[in-house]
């Protein structure tokens, strides 16, 4: 009897067995042996056609929240990168009333004050009546001392007053300024007279004839020096 070769494939098989001749069809239903090199006589079938993509699936939904995770630990302090900042802004004044000081050279009125800050500068006004009387050239200069030192940042605080008149005029003067560069603690400040450097002081000067005279001082925080 020809033996007969099974294909794992269906349709191979059903045209295999129309073909055959007749009587040569076998019975034998029994399982193929895999082993038997069924390969030599079905061969290999050729890929079929690309199936159509198919479509993408709707997004799906979003998870859920996750577990709160552990407190992290504290991280290091900050490098400072400015200093502390404090602001002063003190004012004192000292004032009297009828002066009267007929002197031509000395000082003429003191006033302390407390300055809190080596940075700041301090603020000077004087405000009362100056008078220079002379039956020829006379020249007086008014002006502010720190300690017993003249101003020297930037300039002198001073006023000067030039007369060739015999007339006794006196009248309301403001001296005032800025001065940097004085050191914190106790300032005192003294408010002066003297001749005119170069001048002739041969006249006579007068401080706060019958009115009120003062001095004001003031802390101050500036950036211009």
């Amino acid at each position: 009897m020809e033996k007969t070769c099974y294909c794992d494939f269906g349709f191979i098989l059903t045209v295999i067995l129309i073909l055959m001749p007749a009587g040569t069809y076998s019975q034998d239903t029994s399982p193929p042996n895999q082993n038997s090199g069924c390969t030599a006589c079905c061969g290999t079938a050729p890929a079929g056609i690309p199936g159509i993509p198919g479509t993408h699936g709707s997004p799906g939904r979003d998870g859920r929240d996750g577990v709160k995770g552990e407190k992290g630990d504290t991280g290091p302090p900050g490098e400072a990168v400015g200093t502390t900042g404090q602001f002063y802004h003190d004012t004192k004044q000292c004032a009297w009333t009828n002066i009267n000081d007929d002197r031509t050279s000395g000082i003429i009125k003191e006033c302390e004050f407390n300055k809190r800050s080596d940075i700041t500068a301090l603020r000077v006004l004087w405000n009362g009546n100056l008078r220079v009387m002379s039956t020829s050239d006379a020249c007086f200069r008014w002006y502010f001392t720190f300690n017993g030192e003249q101003c020297s940042n930037p300039v002198p605080i001073d006023s000067a007053i030039y007369s060739d008149s015999n007339k006794n005029r006196h009248r309301v003067t403001s001296i005032e300024g800025l001065c940097f560069g004085i050191p914190s603690g106790r300032v005192n400040v003294e408010f002066r007279l003297s001749g005119c450097p170069d001048s002739s002081s041969n006249g006579q000067a007068y401080t706060g004839w019958n009115s009120a005279s003062r001095i004001i001082l003031e802390e101050i925080h500036t950036s211009y020096q």
